[in-house]
């Protein structure tokens, strides 16, 4: 080996190790400025509720404030995006939903500019919000067996609503619609508080959405909840059964709320993340303001952040191909 060669791959080698203690010392010394939090939707939503109630208590923990970063647009593409290409270092995250809008936006657009699994990182599940299917009290049909049958004896004459094309509600409606086998219609709304409104006046049949969407409505008797996504009883609505407990197998189109980090984040970083989030879960005033929210708080590990999104990924490319849904992306 030659002199100049030598002195190249020890120069070579003295940058790794200075790069690399360079990305050590950021992380033991993580956090030393303000964190922006990337939500992909617009103010005042139950995300962005979600990000505001956990990520204040995370942050006074940090001793940084997070300064919350609503970015809605594109199904929550753009903002997804930002986090994707920002710089790993920890400090710029995004709240998604991995089993939802996350998962669904690989088939939805496929002209994305990111990877949501290659480009992002899982730090932590922060909790999740159950789905009902609620009817208009114009319908005759009490429970979700004979809600199937008046469909199924009235093929394209029943319509469910949803907050736009592509949307949640959009893909739980279509899913439905392959579990049970029924022929009904899909109506997109700009705003879901109209969906909500033409379905106490009947309108449109039914409507399969989060429940403190519509949970007001149920309890003042204005709409009629047959059935709720997900493998257990909703604590908010304990006496109406699971599509599963209905007869109609297993389906939860449950919303859930996960932490990302641009993908190459250091591990330290993302341990102290989760580490803190867990902290905040825990404690009972978050917890309280959670619930009130109409989320059930759950902290889960990365690896099941992971496994929900790829397994949703695979299920929404499948409804979203079959349903011939298209997205207009110009």
């Amino acid at each position: 080996m030659t002199g100049s060669v030598a002195r190249i791959i020890r120069g070579l080698f003295a940058t790794i190790v200075v790069a690399g203690a360079h990305v050590g010392a950021r992380a033991d010394d993580y956090p030393t400025r303000t964190i922006r939090a990337i939500v992909p939707f617009a103010p005042a939503g139950v995300m962005d509720l979600v990000a505001r109630i956990v990520l204040e208590r995370v942050g006074q923990s940090l001793g940084q404030q997070i300064v919350i970063d609503n970015r809605p647009g594109a199904g929550g593409t753009i903002a997804i995006d930002l986090v994707a290409h920002a710089p790993p270092d920890g400090y710029t995250i995004v709240i998604a939903d991995p089993a939802g809008s996350l998962a669904a936006s690989v088939s939805l657009y496929p002209k994305l500019n990111f990877d949501p699994v290659k480009d992002l990182t899982p730090i932590a599940l922060l909790g999740t919000s159950g789905a009902v299917l609620s009817v208009s009290n114009t319908l005759p049909a009490k429970t979700l067996p004979e809600f199937v049958a008046l469909a199924k004896g009235r093929p394209g004459e029943l319509m469910f609503g949803s907050a736009g094309n592509g949307t949640p509600g959009h893909l739980n409606g279509e899913l439905f619609k392959r579990l049970t086998g029924i022929d009904v219609i899909h109506v997109p709304y700009r705003v879901g508080s109209q969906a909500v409104t033409d379905l106490i006046a009947g309108r449109i049949s039914f409507w399969i959405s989060p429940i403190a969407t519509v949970l007001p409505q149920i309890q003042a008797g204005q709409l009629r909840p047959l059935a709720v996504s997900g493998r257990t009883r909703a604590r908010e609505l304990p006496d109406v059964p699971t599509v599963r407990e209905s007869g109609f197998g297993d389906y939860d189109v449950s919303t859930s709320y996960a932490l990302f980090a641009p993908a190459g984040t250091p591990q330290p970083i993302l341990g102290r993340l989760q580490a803190e989030v867990k902290r905040a879960l825990e404690t009972e005033s978050v917890n309280s303001r959670l619930r009130i929210a109409g989320v059930e708080p759950g902290i889960g590990p990365p690896e099941e952040v992971r496994r929900l999104l790829t397994t949703r990924i695979a299920q929404w490319s499948d409804v979203i191909k079959i349903s011939g849904i298209r997205i207009d992306e110009r």
